[in-house]
């Protein structure tokens, strides 16, 4: 196992956290739904211990994490306060689960790839939680669409 590699991996994986905490950030701002924003503030908490979760393993393999999402962060932010400035706090949901999804895809790759086995357990448990957060959020997608679905029902039979 090339330990440079593993590292490499790592910060990449370091750099979507702390992209994902930046996105929450956003998303959190922009948000009018209480219910949405705590859900918000709770996947951001877990991003940035995800973040300090990896950092933490780089270190112990003799790395330096990666600080800061780089240029890629910065032109992603820019795209997506352009995307949410303005929009219902369902859209601004619906952005975040593609956002998150996006996210478990990548970190699915990388577990294919050349990690040691105590990165590897770290990069599941991470992985995991992430996955919750979709499921966290297709969930309140599907009870705002029955809450929709039930108005326009109530509004057609009167």
């Amino acid at each position: 196992m090339d330990t440079e590699t593993v590292v490499k991996e790592l910060n990449t994986m370091l750099r979507g956290e702390l992209m994902a905490a930046e996105s929450y950030d956003l998303f959190i701002a922009n948000t009018d739904n209480d219910e949405i924003r705590q859900l918000f503030e709770q996947f951001r908490a877990d991003h940035r211990e995800h973040a300090d979760l990896l950092s933490e393993r780089i270190r112990s393999l003799g790395g330096v994490p990666g600080k800061g999402t780089g240029i890629p962060g910065m032109f992603s932010q820019i795209k997506l306060e352009y995307e949410t400035k303005r929009k219902d706090s369902e859209e601004i949901l619906k952005r975040a689960y593609f956002g998150e999804d996006k996210g478990v895809k990548m970190v699915e790759e990388i577990v294919k790839g050349d990690l040691d086995p105590e990165s590897s357990e770290l990069v599941g448990r991470i992985l995991q939680k992430d996955r919750e957060h979709l499921i966290a959020m297709m969930e309140i997608m599907q009870e705002h669409l029955i809450q929709e679905n039930d108005h326009q029902e109530q509004d057609y039979l009167h």
